[in-house]
């Protein structure tokens, strides 16, 4: 096989692991979610970046993270946490999940409807990461590990 042949290859698996990519043109609705206490919280145009989760691994990986940088309130950084508990039957919600999430120090966005955030990017296990300016979306990427999306978290102010 020729070193150009290889480098190829070398390049394209290079490409098919990068977990950030940029999105053409594709924007958000401005939404009102209700967050862990039944209170409006908003995604507007000055929402700058957002992390959604959308399982419980990421989930835990979002509240490490924001309680391991001690924030507290996001949107005085122009963030938002929204978490996507549709896929969790609604009693365990309503018993477990909700009672716990009103304990962290931060506010959050919570979904029940699954078609509410039906066209976001995700993927499985992971944190989407999304930079927007006014709506609409510059930047997504996809963390699994603590230490990658604290530093991502920092760089956003």
């Amino acid at each position: 096989m020729t070193s150009v042949r290889k480098f190829g290859y070398f390049m394209a698996a290079m490409a098919l692991s990068l977990s950030s990519f940029s999105v053409a043109a594709q924007s958000v609705p401005a939404t009102e979610f209700q967050d862990q206490f039944e209170e409006s919280i908003a995604l507007n145009a000055q929402t700058t970046w957002v992390l959604l989760s959308s399982d419980k691994a990421s989930g835990k990986l979002v509240k490490d993270s924001l309680d391991a940088l001690g924030l507290e309130d996001l949107e005085a950084k122009k963030g938002l946490y929204i978490a996507d508990v549709s896929a969790m039957p609604s009693l365990i919600t309503k018993m477990f999940a909700l009672p716990k999430m009103k304990k962290y120090a931060f506010q959050m966005a919570v979904v029940n409807d699954e078609s509410q955030l039906q066209a976001w990017p995700r993927e499985a296990e992971k944190v989407s990461a999304i930079r927007l300016n006014a709506l609409e979306i510059t930047s997504v990427e996809y963390f699994d590990s603590a230490e990658a999306l604290q530093a991502w978290i920092k760089q956003q102010f």
